[in-house]
């Protein structure tokens, strides 16, 4: 295990980061305190989409065919909100959905 101070990392970092790919344990410490650690990176640690569990997957895509069907969409501001939306019970979610219209389709009255 490499335990270096910040500054001892800016001069060597190069070396660090070669050591952490290897597999070898990096510590940047501020003083005698332990403040974060160089660790390598896969493409699934950069994923950016929050993951479902299976249930919640199956949900998306049943109500997914549901709203194509119906011609409308679920619109969400932020992956988590969908993720909130897919996490909370069918019975306590509000019976209105937001609706997306295409280019020329007009809001259907009901």
């Amino acid at each position: 295990m490499h335990l270096v101070t910040i500054r001892e990392a800016k001069a060597r970092l190069n070396a660090l980061v070669e050591a952490a790919v290897r597999g070898e344990q990096v510590v940047l410490m501020r003083g005698s305190k332990h403040v974060a650690a160089i660790v390598p990176l896969s493409a699934e640690d950069l994923e950016l989409a929050p993951h479902l569990t299976d249930l919640q997957a199956e949900r998306f895509w049943r109500d997914l065919a549901a709203e194509r069907a119906d011609g409308a969409s679920l619109v969400f501001e932020t992956p988590e909100k969908a993720v909130d939306h897919l996490s909370t019970d069918a019975k306590t979610r509000p019976r209105s959905r937001p609706r997306t219209f295409g280019k020329g389709q007009r809001k259907r009255r009901g």
